[in-house]
């Protein structure tokens, strides 16, 4: 990569958006950083063949933003500039199957499509001279010293290309190539022994389609969420989002195997038949559709748990869907690549870009943390619909309560909310359960004694005492100890936004 051995170069594979913020990270603390990626360079913004996904819609949550604005200051005013749907009008409007919630913009919410982002964020990091790209080229192998303990640098070739390989050596090699990666059998290629990975075998099927914004219905409305019930058997939602170019891009999600329509008229009638509201179809009546509907399926979702591992090479690091990949329908994989991110830019600075002796180790258990909550979270909600399964070195707890308990929260949130909302008010009390969701406060925040009792606090004496009788039964333990026992300790740090 150089010729000045005194320099210290850093390796990212994969241009994707955890690859991008690892990259402006890295160019802080290393003379030399190089983006390999496997596709063409983009001319414009557009979905990419290495991202299979990215036609469907993406959203970054807003902890996410704030990391981004963090590490490229301005990024958002990018965004609008580029053509992100932006309004002080703009309203999100969330329906689950206790009641609709609206929730007014301030003026700086946006909505874009994951390409626009990754536009975006390529041009930020392309400018920052210390960083460059390799494009159309892929990694085949991992280069280690003699004893492979430590890797130092990757084996590449053009695509398409079998004879011709480069070695390009680095003092840090960071994989972010998504879910395709291939770093588990790189280690046990190098005689590494891997842990049990972590699975949650869910069946998740989503559609999209795009269409174009109707006159008269488009400036109001940035986002509709439909959640279903589960009286159906399976969950089934759908997501309406304002992009960039005046487009509405339309995705229905399921999971258990239950996967929604790729047909036009199989997609408009899934539109009209959830179970919830059928918001979305009214909004689309006479829209023009831009597109063919989309499919795409995910049997699994994997968590790797290569911080387990007896020995770990120095000189490598993973993160973003290489490390973890999760259920999209949730929306936080892009907000937990920038969590991740944003835990080894803290490491690197304490360390004063002088990394020590195990630090490599040390950041994996850091990057387990921070996606731990999220997890555990969506693994939980997954495990809601029938033929979901779980398997992994540590089986999940009380899975059945945290079903109830957080069906109540729900129920008890949203009518307390849609109460406030008619009266002009709002409390942040019962706006906690869709903040730990969002990734800004921890679940022990929400499962708790004293939060319990607040959301009970409207219920008649005879409704409390049936609901605590439903919600507990089996449990011979207090109601504290039971709570304080099902609520992981995450060592994770949590961030409200500004203003909350």
């Amino acid at each position: 990569m150089n010729n000045n051995t005194s320099e210290k170069s850093a390796l990212v594979i994969g241009a994707g958006i955890a690859g991008l913020m690892a990259a402006r990270v890295l160019s802080e603390h290393y003379d030399n950083v190089v983006v390999i990626e496997r596709d063409s360079q983009p001319e414009m913004p557009g979905t990419r063949a290495g991202v299979p996904q990215s036609f469907h819609l993406h959203q970054v949550l807003p902890r996410g933003e704030m990391i981004l604005e963090r590490f490229f200051p301005g990024f958002l005013e990018d965004l609008v500039a580029l053509g992100a749907f932006s309004s002080p009008n703009a309203t999100a409007t969330m329906t689950n199957r206790y009641g609709t919630l609206g929730f007014p913009g301030d003026g700086k919410a946006m909505t874009y499509s994951r390409a626009l982002l990754e536009w975006a964020l390529r041009q930020r990091v392309q400018a920052i001279p210390n960083v460059r790209f390799l494009y159309h080229q892929e990694v085949i192998a991992l280069e280690t010293n003699s004893d492979r303990t430590v890797v130092t640098g990757v084996r590449i070739r053009e695509r398409g290309q079998l004879e011709h390989q480069v070695t390009l050596s680095a003092d840090l090699v960071v994989e972010a190539s998504g879910r395709s990666s291939k770093l588990s059998s790189w280690l046990s290629a190098l005689g590494y022994k891997l842990p049990e990975d972590e699975r949650v075998k869910a069946n998740i099927g989503y559609t999209t389609r795009n269409y174009k914004v109707s006159a008269n219905r488009g400036e109001n409305v940035a986002v509709i969420v439909v959640e279903a019930s589960p009286a159906t058997g399976h969950f089934t939602g759908g997501v309406l989002k304002r992009i960039e170019n005046d487009i509405w891009t339309v995705c229905l999600a399921s999971v258990g195997g239950y996967y929604p329509p790729t047909d036009p008229e199989g997609f408009e009638a899934g539109l009209r038949s959830l179970p919830v509201s059928p918001v979305l179809a009214d909004m689309l009546q006479g829209a023009e559709p831009l597109s063919e509907p989309r499919g795409y399926r995910i049997p699994e979702c994997v968590r790797h748990h290569y911080e387990r591992m007896e020995e770990w090479p120095s000189g490598l690091l993973v993160l973003g869907d290489a490390l973890c990949h999760f259920d999209p329908v949730y929306g936080q994989g892009m907000t937990l690549a920038a969590i991740e991110v944003e835990t080894l830019a803290a490491s690197l600075s304490e360390q004063q870009g002088q990394p020590q002796r195990g630090f490599e180790r040390h950041m994996l258990q850091q990057m387990q943390d921070a996606i731990a909550p999220a997890w555990w979270r969506s693994t939980v909600e997954d495990l809601l619909w029938p033929g979901v399964t779980h398997s992994g070195p540590d089986a999940l707890q009380d899975v059945p309560l945290l079903h109830k308990y957080f069906d109540f929260c729900l129920k008890q949130s949203t009518h307390q909310l849609e109460r406030l909302q008619q009266k002009g008010e709002f409390n942040m009390l019962f706006f906690k359960y869709f903040m730990m969701n969002w990734l800004f406060i921890a679940p022990r925040e929400v499962i708790n004694a004293d939060m319990l009792n607040a959301l009970l606090e409207s219920e008649t004496q005879a409704s409390k005492q049936a609901i605590l009788a439903e919600l507990f039964a089996g449990y011979d333990q207090s109601i504290e100890t039971v709570l304080a026992g099902i609520a992981p300790n995450f060592s994770s740090t949590f961030q409200l936004p500004e203003g909350f």
